[in-house]
C-alpha cells in the first residue's frame, strides 16, 4: 500500500486555512453581438507526471509551506518530461482544439467569433505571447494565475482589439497516473476570457480529459509514441466542447436567431391564395347610340 508523504498530509490539513480569492462573476461579461477572438496557446512540450504523489502539487500551490517542496516536485516532473519529449512527434493539438472551439462558440454566440489571423494578430505576436524556456516555465507563466498579478499577455496594446473579448486557452498535454496507478493520457486546458481593452479577466475555468481506456505504461508510450499522440488528438474536440459549454453557461451567451425562411413561390398553374389577386379597374360604359332619323319625302312621291 502506498503511503502518503508527510508534506502532502500537512498541505492538505492546512488547505482549509487558506483564503482563496473567488473567481470573477462572468455573467453578462460578454455583451450580445460582441466580437470574440479565440487564442489557443499550447505548451512547448509534454507534462509527464509519473509519480501519483506528484498530484499533491495542486493542493500545495497556494501554500507558503509547500512552495519549496512543490518546486522540487515540479523540477523532477520537468526533467522526466524533457526526457520523453524527443520520442514524441511534434503535435499540434492547439489547432484541433481551436477549430472545434470556434465552431462551438459560433453556435452559442450571436456575435462574430474570429481566429487570430481574422482579427489581424500577427504570427510573431502570437509567438511572443506564448514565449517560455520550457514546460515548467510555461506552466508557471500561463497555466496557473494569481488574480492579484496582471496577465503576462497584454492584449490592450493592440488597439484594434478594443471592442473584443479574448477567449484564451492554455493547452497542456501529457500523462498522469490515476488512483489505480495507471498511466493515462491527459489533455487539460486553463481557459480564460479577457476584456481586450484592459486585459481584465472576466472568466476562468480549468477543463481536463483523460483517456481511461488506455492500459499502456510509460515505457510502452515511449516505445510507441504515436499511440499517445493519437489518443490525445481524439480528446481535442470533446475538450473544446467542454470549454465552449462552460463559457456559454457561465457568461450567459445567446445563440444567433435562426434566419427567417422565405416562403417558396407557388407552383406553376396553381392559384396563390396567400395574397388577393389584383382587381382590374372598371372600364367606362359604352356611349349611347342615337336612333336613326327618318328621311323626309317630297309631295310628288
Amino acid at each position: 500500500m502506498r503511503r502518503t508523504p508527510l508534506f502532502a498530509v500537512i498541505a492538505l490539513l492546512l488547505a482549509s486555512c487558506v483564503t482563496i480569492e473567488p473567481p470573477p462573476n462572468p455573467r453578462g461579461a460578454v455583451k450580445p453581438g460582441q466580437r470574440l477572438i479565440v487564442l489557443v496557446h499550447q505548451a512547448p512540450g509534454p507534462w509527464i507526471v509519473a509519480d501519483p504523489d506528484s498530484k499533491a502539487e495542486s493542493a500545495m500551490k497556494m501554500l507558503p509551506l509547500g512552495t519549496f517542496l512543490q518546486g522540487v516536485q515540479e523540477e523532477r516532473i520537468n526533467t522526466l518530461s524533457k526526457e520523453i519529449q524527443p520520442y514524441l512527434p511534434r503535435p499540434r493539438y492547439d489547432q484541433a482544439v481551436e477549430a472545434a472551439l470556434i465552431q462551438s462558440l459560433k453556435a452559442a454566440h450571436d456575435g462574430p467569433v474570429q481566429t487570430a489571423a481574422e482579427a489581424g494578430i500577427a504570427p510573431a505576436q502570437r509567438k511572443d505571447w506564448n514565449a517560455a524556456s520550457d514546460q515548467l516555465d510555461w506552466r508557471r507563466k500561463y497555466y496557473f494565475t494569481d488574480p492579484s498579478i496582471p496577465s503576462p499577455r497584454d492584449y490592450s496594446k493592440l488597439l484594434s482589439l478594443d471592442d473584443a473579448v479574448v477567449v484564451e486557452v492554455n493547452l497542456s498535454f501529457g500523462l498522469e497516473p490515476d488512483a489505480q496507478d495507471r498511466t493515462l493520457p491527459l489533455l487539460s486546458a486553463a481557459a480564460r476570457a479577457y476584456r481586450a481593452d484592459t486585459t481584465r479577466m472576466l472568466w476562468s475555468r480549468e477543463e481536463r480529459l483523460s483517456d481511461t481506456t488506455s492500459s499502456s505504461t510509460l515505457t510502452e508510450f515511449r516505445a510507441a509514441p504515436v499511440e499517445l499522440t493519437d489518443r490525445l488528438y481524439v480528446m481535442s474536440v470533446p475538450l473544446a466542447g467542454k470549454i465552449a459549454a462552460g463559457l456559454a453557461q457561465d457568461a450567459g451567451l445567446r445563440p444567433a436567431a435562426p434566419p427567417r425562411r422565405a416562403d417558396p413561390p407557388p407552383a406553376p398553374g396553381l392559384l396563390d391564395l396567400s395574397s388577393p389577386a389584383p382587381v382590374a379597374a372598371p372600364s367606362a360604359p359604352p356611349a349611347p347610340v342615337e336612333p336613326e332619323k327618318p328621311q323626309a319625302t317630297s309631295p310628288s312621291q
